[in-house]
């Protein structure tokens, strides 16, 4: 008869110290220490104890919550064996909480599809659970995905519903911004200014200066104002984000790559071509190191496309717009939807940004 081996826990507690250590990115994670989660989650799996898989995914839920390991099968596979862990023991919000996490990061990576099914689930869940703000936070990314997806009227219906919702609480800063990258997308650029603005001095108000929010929606705000052809100032805005970022040393990779990308397009848009390709350079730097970041890649690689069409330089255009397919078709997102895109905002003559 096979002996059942034990998980050691003290040693796992002391390794997702190290783990959480600010900076540290999954190439600075050596293989023995992925293959101590990954032998205990094999042995907790093994005896179904489902209470030890659902402890050993909040000794390392930094990793799954965060934005640089993340995207690791392992963590991957952890993130899922919590949920059918949850699910099994009957816990409802414990098993939203999981499947919510698990859908930001499909988000992140690009699963939109997906990503909405899993929301919708949380959603449903924590409704069940009695956690009715928490119901509407997982129903209100279902907006971010359909955007991303296209199908900009279902996000718009969504975020209707999630504003009637909540009222005057100040959480209403994040459907703010979603609705300022509509506003966007239809190219009236002043409206999105306004709702950007907004959502910046309400997030400034409860969470302070150094905030990832405020990070994300100065870089928001810096886009509209290059396309507003305020060049100045959207690149002190850019700076700002920049500036809050380093605060948080590596935690948020793909926010500073985002960042970069939006500060690129506007420079290229305002003629610094080789300055907006190293920035650019940057920010395929910072993502690439994960592998999984699909949706922002392809989006740096229509950034590119773009700046080599400024300088004339055909054939590097064509290659980059063809990575960019590429990068589309690994995450199933139609070629249709990116020419709808393009029609529309060469329309709106927000042609040059890619990345909200």
């Amino acid at each position: 008869m096979r002996q059942q081996r034990d998980v050691d826990w003290d040693e796992l507690s002391l390794l997702a110290r190290e783990l959480g250590e600010p900076g540290r990115g999954p190439g600075s994670i050596d293989r023995e220490q992925w293959r101590g989660i990954e032998t205990a989650l094999a042995i907790l799996r093994d005896k179904q104890d489902w209470e030890g898989i659902v402890r050993l995914r909040g000794l390392f839920s930094s990793l799954i919550i965060g934005e640089t390991a993340s995207g690791e099968p392992l963590v991957r596979e952890l993130s899922k064996a919590a949920i059918q862990a949850a699910k099994q023991l009957g816990r409802k919000e414990e098993e939203a909480q999981f499947r919510h996490d698990r859908a930001h990061n499909l988000h992140r990576f690009g699963y939109h599809q997906e990503a909405i099914e899993e929301f919708e689930r949380a959603s449903e869940l924590y409704k069940g659970a009695g956690q009715g703000f928490k119901s509407v936070e997982s129903y209100y990314m279902t907006a971010l995905c359909h955007r991303a997806l296209g199908d900009r009227g279902k996000a718009r219906k969504v975020l209707a519903e999630v504003m009637d919702n909540i009222g005057d609480d100040a959480w209403r800063r994040n459907p703010m911004i979603v609705l300022a990258w509509l506003a966007q997308d239809d190219g009236e650029f002043e409206k999105a200014e306004r709702l950007l603005r907004q959502a910046a001095r309400l997030t400034e108000q409860e969470e302070g200066e150094v905030s990832i929010l405020l990070a994300q929606t100065l870089a928001d705000l810096g886009e509209i104002v290059s396309l507003l052809k305020r060049h100045e100032e959207a690149v002190s805005l850019f700076e700002r984000s920049l500036k809050i970022l380093h605060n948080f040393e590596g935690q948020y990779d793909r926010q500073e790559a985002r960042t970069k990308l939006k500060l690129a397009e506007a420079l290229s848009s305002d003629g610094q071509a080789e300055r907006a390709l190293e920035l650019l350079d940057e920010a395929d730097d910072k993502v690439r190191q994960y592998g999984h970041y699909y949706d922002l890649l392809w989006r740096i690689e229509m950034a590119r496309a773009v700046t080599y069409l400024r300088q004339r330089r055909l054939g590097s255009a064509v290659k980059k717009i063809r990575a960019a397919l590429d990068l589309r078709h690994e995450l199933g997102l139609p070629d249709a939807a990116l020419a709808t895109q393009v029609v529309g905002r060469l329309r709106s003559g927000s042609y040059l940004s890619w990345s909200s």
